[in-house]
């Protein structure tokens, strides 16, 4: 791993425990900061010494992981190995039966497609999508979709999840 992919993977695990940590309060204005940020995000940008240039993407990292910690939390929401795509997929139940995706196909086609601005719209559109379930998930992979145009990882991820779900129904209907 690089060692600015490694730097933004412990900036990531670091600002989701800095919500964890946070009174509720801070935690829901994470959750509505616009462009000009809130509290807890300036004091993140602050203790990192996070560049201007930088900002904006840490901005919508921190939003991203504000919604997906559930406003009572008090253990951070990553949990290594669950990564995004995944989660993208079966919205946080590591282990169920997938019915259908919780982001379609289509859906996730579109979000691999899109850059700039609208791609980190449709990723927050597909975080608020996978929210509501509470998962948890490998906070890095979220990091690095939101700050690489590259969406091959969330596209492995998705489609390993589908296809392990495809191999465990195969195995289930062969013991039959």
């Amino acid at each position: 791993m690089a060692e600015h992919e490694s730097e933004i993977a412990r900036w990531a695990c670091k600002m989701a425990e800095w919500l964890a940590n946070s009174d509720p309060g801070d935690r829901a204005a994470a959750r509505r900061m616009d462009n000009d940020g809130a509290p807890i995000f300036w004091r993140f940008v602050a203790d990192k010494a996070i560049g201007t240039r930088q900002e904006v993407k840490w901005l919508r990292i921190m939003r991203l992981l504000a919604l997906l910690t559930p406003a009572s939390a008090t253990k951070t929401v990553h949990e290594p190995g669950r990564y995004f795509g995944a989660v993208l997929a079966d919205g946080g139940a590591a282990g169920a039966r997938i019915e259908r995706p919780v982001i379609s196909e289509a859906r996730l086609a579109r979000l691999l497609a899109s850059r700039g601005d609208a791609r980190l719209d449709a990723l927050e559109r597909a975080v608020r999508s996978v929210a509501r379930q509470r998962p948890t998930i490998d906070v890095p992979s979220l990091a690095w979709a939101v700050t690489k145009d590259d969406g091959r990882a969330i596209a492995r991820a998705y489609y390993t999840r589908l296809a392990r779900q495809t191999e465990t129904a195969m195995e289930k209907s062969t013991d039959e």
